[in-house]
């Protein structure tokens, strides 16, 4: 089945997968002959059409999630999404921080251990 273009071209189906293929297939039978914009290759499963704004912002936001997920510190995911300040980008994904607490937590009590081991309780260096 090919799916009509303006000026009367056509297209071939997608090629992405006969299982999205058929899921998308089965939602436009839902929505029957009213449905919205027949044909688009990029549409929600309901088929509405996406907007290009909805999807950057979706895009901008899988970018910062995986980011942060990857460890990469948070003013640099705020530099990189050209957020103006820093609280900005931790706001809206301070939620996914909460491994980097911990982690900041644990290096900071290795830290105060190595000290304690090379400078004693009292501060003064340690003899090797």
């Amino acid at each position: 089945m090919s799916l009509p273009q303006p000026g009367g071209r056509r297209r071939g189906r997608c090629r992405s997968g006969s299982a999205t293929r058929a899921g998308t297939e089965a939602a436009r039978a839902a929505l029957g002959p009213q449905a919205p914009l027949e044909g688009l290759v990029f549409c929600w499963p309901d088929g509405s059409p996406l907007r290009p704004q909805q999807v950057l912002v979706t895009l901008r936001h899988t970018a910062a999630t995986i980011m942060i997920s990857s460890g990469v510190p948070p003013a640099v995911v705020s530099k990189t999404l050209r957020h103006s300040t820093l609280s900005t980008t931790v706001n809206l994904y301070g939620h996914l921080l909460p491994h980097a607490a911990r982690d900041a937590v644990r290096a900071l009590g290795r830290a105060l251990e190595r000290a304690d081991r090379d400078h004693g309780p009292t501060g003064a260096v340690q003899a090797a």
